[in-house]
Parts: C-alpha cells; structure tokens; sequence
C-alpha cells in the first residue's frame, strides 16, 4: 500500500458481532454504509503510562499497562431518512444503546479496517445559513483494529 487521498472511502456499520475477530467473522456480517461522511478523526488504541521508582536506583522504570482502543469522531451532512445515520441515532441512544456495533472503514484502494465499538454520541449541527446542516457521532473503540 502507497500514500492515498481520503476520496471514496466509506463508513459501514451493523448492530452484531461477528463470530469470530478476524477477517472472516467480519466479513460475514452485512453492513450499512453511512450516507454524507464528511470526515472520520483518528482512532486506535493507546497503552496506559505504568511507572516503578525504587527509591534505591533513583530512575523511573516504564511499562504499558492497560489499552484503550480510542475513540473516532465521525462528522456527516445530516439525513435522517439514510438508514446508516438511522443506525448510529439508534446506537447512540434509541433501541440499539447497549449494543456494540461493528465498523467497516472501506479506503480507496479496497483496504479495509474492522472494529467493534459503542456509539456515544448521535448530534445535528444547525450551524449558519452559509452551511449544510451535520451530524457528529462519536465511536468508542472496544476492540482492536483488523485490517483487511
């Protein structure tokens, strides 16, 4: 894989978990792209800072501790009738609230990403009579990334 622009990728989610986390099991799931994405932030996991100070050695010893997966802001023009933005407004507080949901990222050259995560957040931006009106969501990342 080489360096590539942002143009065509595509934001698919589902309400299940896959059978198994790999490729396979995600794969086996049939997502809902999210229609109007504007923008998917940054996301993956980050380990804890651990630290040892014996007082005999004077320096500080340094581990990972727990990971945190992340999470991912999504930005979109907002469509209520698109059944992906139904599926994140249901995820983040209406009948899908408790369910983790699984993510397909698709990118220009047909790579894929797959996690699972919970979806915090489902909010309309208004904004100005100069803009279109968006939609924010806010992923927590529960698993690792697969790449595909």
């Amino acid at each position: 894989m080489t360096v590539q622009t942002n143009a065509t990728t595509q934001l698919g989610i589902v309400a299940a978990t896959p059978a198994t986390h790999n490729e396979a099991g995600f794969a086996a799931l049939t997502f809902v792209n999210v229609g109007e994405v504007v923008s998917i932030g940054e996301h993956g996991g980050t380990a804890a800072l651990v630290t040892h100070s014996p007082l005999a050695t004077r320096a500080v010893s340094k581990f990972k501790g727990s990971i945190n997966y992340g999470s991912m802001p999504v930005a979109f023009g907002l469509d209520i009738t698109d059944a992906g933005q139904v599926l994140l407004d249901a995820g983040a507080l209406g009948a899908s609230i408790d369910v983790d949901h699984s993510v397909k990222i698709t990118y220009q050259d047909a790579s894929v990403e797959y996690f699972q995560a919970k979806i915090m957040s489902y909010t309309r931006n208004p904004s100005t009579i100069d803009a279109i009106i968006s939609g924010n969501s806010t992923f927590e990342l529960v698993t690792s990334i697969i790449d595909a």
